[in-house]
């Protein structure tokens, strides 16, 4: 007799990636291995919520860019993502616990997330956190300074999975997944290059070393004048994730009907 779902948990193990000022066109590139654990609630045969908890690790260097002039800025950074986040799902088909016809869907979700994250570069075998450094000029004195950002931020989280009752009371699944945050600076690069003079009086030399990278790729000649472009302020960055699933479905337990006992 086919049981309809309740509580389930589970994980996931796959890969995470990263869209930006250093990667603005690829939405397949995933770099790092991330990873998942979640509680499911399936509120009906069609519709389910998912609390979820996610570390992945992003990264992109210009480098590696198919464009001179991103590889002439020659910046990059990488950073760990720690992500708290709800979401809704919707499944396409039925899906029962028990059913040998209705043991698997196709599905899309939608939610909210907290991700926490810390842009880290390297400079002569030593690691810097580039927030710290505020590499476009932010809360310093300079005309229309923007504030320094924090860490901690907002996402909206949506994809696809699949997922599929295998055996008994197990599922797995394939998931894929996208986050569009509330900032730009996921990468640490969003609008124009600061005066490097400034920078270097009221956040020291190497604020101003790591504003602007070109010269170590241009035979010490820099491309980042001040006020002009170091990215693209009109996008907001996006975190992303994939990977396989497994999970346990807790069924309930009905008690026995009395009146049909006596």
């Amino acid at each position: 007799t086919a049981i309809a779902q309740e509580w389930e948990v589970g994980g996931w193990l796959g890969a995470s990636g990263y869209i930006g000022d250093l990667n603005p066109e690829n939405p397949v590139k995933f770099t790092d291995p991330a990873a998942s654990i979640f509680v499911r609630y399936a509120y009906s045969e069609f519709s389910g919520l998912k609390l979820a908890f996610t570390y992945g690790h992003v990264r992109a260097d210009d480098a590696d860019s198919p464009y001179e002039q991103h590889r002439l800025r020659n910046l990059n950074f990488h950073s760990n993502i720690l992500e708290l986040g709800l979401t809704y799902e919707y499944y396409f088909q039925r899906y029962v616990m028990g059913s040998r016809k209705h043991r698997f869907t196709p599905y899309t979700f939608v939610g909210i997330s907290g991700f926490y994250f810390e842009p880290e570069t390297e400079f002569n075998g030593q690691t810097y956190l580039l927030r710290k450094l505020n590499t476009e000029g932010q809360g310093t004195s300079a005309p229309g300074a923007k504030k320094a950002y924090g860490n901690i931020n907002m996402a909206i989280p949506f994809g696809i999975g699949i997922k599929y009752n295998f055996a008994s009371n197990f599922n797995i699944g394939l998931e894929l997944g996208y986050r569009n945050t509330f900032t730009d600076y996921l990468d640490d690069v969003s609008g124009k290059y600061a005066d490097k003079t400034l920078l270097a009086t009221e956040r020291g030399s190497m604020s101003s070393d790591l504003s602007d990278r070109s010269g170590e790729v241009n035979n010490g000649l820099y491309v980042g004048e001040t006020g002009a472009l170091r990215g693209d302020p009109s996008r907001r960055d996006f975190y992303m994730f994939t990977g396989v699933t497994f999970s346990y479905t807790f069924t309930p337990i009905k008690c026995p009907d009395l009146k049909l006992m006596r």
